[in-house]
């Protein structure tokens, strides 16, 4: 019997409310899966013919899914994944016989429309970890939308939905209700949001800012046709390019962010984590971890070669991530070379894992999640760990690892003591509440996996203390990164701010 919390009732009746259609906003670990499974159920009552198709990441559905039905819920499933999609008949008709239908993002993409349309067609449809609608103009997003108008129920979900901007509310909106926020995504940012450089507007409203519009002709950043488009409040992809390229970017008022939530809400049940279950204390902890003279040389020689090639250049946010990311190489011990290879430049022992050695000694006979970024922080890890506390000890979960269902597996039964993995192979749908210590040797970018992968362990069922320790090179990147991943921000601006500011 699957036991119900007050959130989820809650959750269950405005989906129903709402004619089977709504978002699911519900934070890691408060039991989204296990809500849209009684939903369905509920609806089942009503409908004993209706079928639930759930696209979600393969992780997702092995994880979470698979492992709800079978624990709490007596449906029977087929997963597509790596098997062939049961076909359809032509009148239309529903032709796979099990109670859901399990399916992962890529696959959607590999089948052809047709193949899937009349799956959902008069069925539920749930999108897991709906963030992946960032953007209507991907190929994942378009297939979605290409099913709303044919499922009769329909619930995308995920723990943050906008995790790098609230203009990617507009997809998952769109799909529950299409012209809510806008014909277009552009009629959304023109409605809602303001182009901006620092204090200064630059468009807001459908309106240029035209003392703006003559700074950049006069500085030859845009054609005078593109400046007359500009004057009339007609912005094309080349133009933004070029506003973005100097630093212009989107922003929302305090106004207009309430004004989109008021409008977004009658769509979206919003559930907090720290509202609806009483979790265990989080500790965050920071190691600052001093650089060998050798690599602190290389790192400064990298921070000097990028200033001088970016010198008075224009450079977007993309390139910025770029270019940080080969000093983000350096303080894990390594730089990747003109070919492609990985050149060791802390020999011996790195300053990281000599911190990690020190804090496994405190940490005692405990199991620990290490987050690595790269395959060379992986593979460094795995053989230092190893060496230390025998074959065996570590299990892995990142693109090389052969088995991940076994490597899960043994981290759960208690064999293998660590678990080495990428936030991108294991942030999504994995419960690890049995373990509560995470240590992140290396950061990437995304706020949304880094939130996601401490989610891992604080979710319910957790009865410790959640522990976090981060390896910080001193006086690197690796601080500024960690304080925009705490504060969630944009890390395209903050890369963009600190190539052209600070450094």
């Amino acid at each position: 019997m699957y036991e119900l919390l007050n959130h989820q009732l809650r959750a269950i009746d405005f989906i129903l409310n709402n004619k089977g259609v709504g978002a699911l906003a519900m934070d890691c670990g408060t039991r989204k899966t296990g809500t849209a499974l009684e939903i369905f159920r509920t609806l089942r009552i009503r409908e004993p013919n209706l079928k639930m198709i759930v696209i979600a990441p393969l992780t997702v559905l092995r994880d979470a899914w698979e492992a709800d039905i079978r624990r709490f819920f007596d449906f029977t499933f087929y997963n597509a994944h790596d098997r062939v999609l049961p076909l359809s008949s032509i009148d239309g008709k529903c032709a796979f016989r099990e109670d859901i239908l399990l399916i992962n993002f890529e696959a959607i993409i590999q089948l052809k429309n047709k193949h899937l349309k009349y799956h959902v067609m008069n069925n539920l449809l749930v999108i897991d970890e709906a963030s992946k609608m960032k953007s209507p103009d991907t190929q994942t997003t378009k297939m979605i939308l290409s099913f709303r108008d044919l499922a009769k129920y329909r619930i995308p979900m995920s723990g943050t939905f906008a995790p790098n901007s609230p203009l990617e509310w507009f997809a998952p909106i769109d799909f529950l209700c299409p012209g809510l926020l806008g014909g277009s995504l552009s009629q959304f940012r023109n409605t809602f949001f303001t182009i901006s450089r620092g204090n200064q507007k630059i468009f807001d409203q459908g309106k240029a800012n035209p003392q703006f519009v003559v700074q950049m002709l006069n500085k030859k950043q845009i054609t005078v046709g593109e400046a007359n488009l500009l004057l009339k409040g007609i912005i094309t992809k080349s133009i933004a390019k070029k506003i973005f390229s100097v630093g212009g970017e989107y922003s929302i008022s305090d106004t207009n962010m309430k004004r989109l939530m008021d409008t977004i809400r009658p769509w979206v049940f919003f559930a907090k984590q720290e509202e609806c279950l009483d979790l265990p204390e989080q500790v965050d902890e920071v190691r600052s971890v001093q650089l060998s003279d050798k690599q602190a040389r290389h790192y400064k020689e990298m921070l000097k070669d990028l200033i001088t090639e970016i010198g008075s250049s224009t450079i977007t946010a993309p390139v910025a991530l770029t270019k940080m990311m080969k000093l983000r190489e350096i303080t894990s011990g390594f730089a990747i070379d003109v070919d492609g290879n990985e050149a060791d430049i802390a020999p011996g022992t790195p300053a990281k894992i000599r911190e990690l050695d020190a804090l496994l000694d405190e940490i005692g006979n405990k199991q620990a999640i290490i987050w690595g970024c790269f395959k060379w922080d992986i593979r460094k890890l795995v053989e230092f760990l190893e060496a230390r506390f025998g074959p065996g000890c570590v299990v892995t979960l990142y693109s090389d690892t052969p088995d991940k269902d076994a490597s899960i597996e043994a981290f759960r039964s208690g064999s293998a003591r660590f678990l080495v993995a990428n936030p991108q192979s294991a942030a999504h749908g994995l419960n690890l509440q049995f373990c509560s210590i995470q240590i992140f040797f290396s950061l990437d970018y995304s706020s949304e996996r880094y939130w996601q992968a401490k989610a891992r362990t604080h979710r319910s069922g957790q009865t410790e203390k959640c522990v976090y320790v981060h390896l910080v090179a001193h006086d690197t990147i690796d601080e500024d990164i960690l304080e925009c991943l705490k504060n969630k921000g944009d890390m395209n601006q903050v890369a963009y701010r600190l190539l052209k500011e600070k450094l």
